[in-house]
């Protein structure tokens, strides 16, 4: 089986340069292993950018806004 860090790691470039995307991580949902996409906004297209799974590991969205470095 392959593992969410595998995937992320497939993904993650291409998920970077979709528009409104700022960041990609880990997670666990209902204790399963999910990959997070970190949005700007909560548009309606932007969210239908992001696909819902990836090599069947479950794909989460948050609207987190722009992120700052301090």
């Amino acid at each position: 089986m392959v593992s969410a860090l595998e995937v992320k790691r497939r993904h993650e470039n291409q998920l970077l340069h979709l528009p409104g995307v700022i960041g990609v991580g880990l997670g666990r949902k209902e204790g399963k292993e999910c990959i997070y996409v970190y949005v700007q906004e909560d548009s309606p297209k932007l969210l239908s950018t992001v696909p819902r799974s990836l090599e069947d590991i479950p794909v989460e969205v948050i609207v987190t806004g722009t992120f700052e470095a301090r």
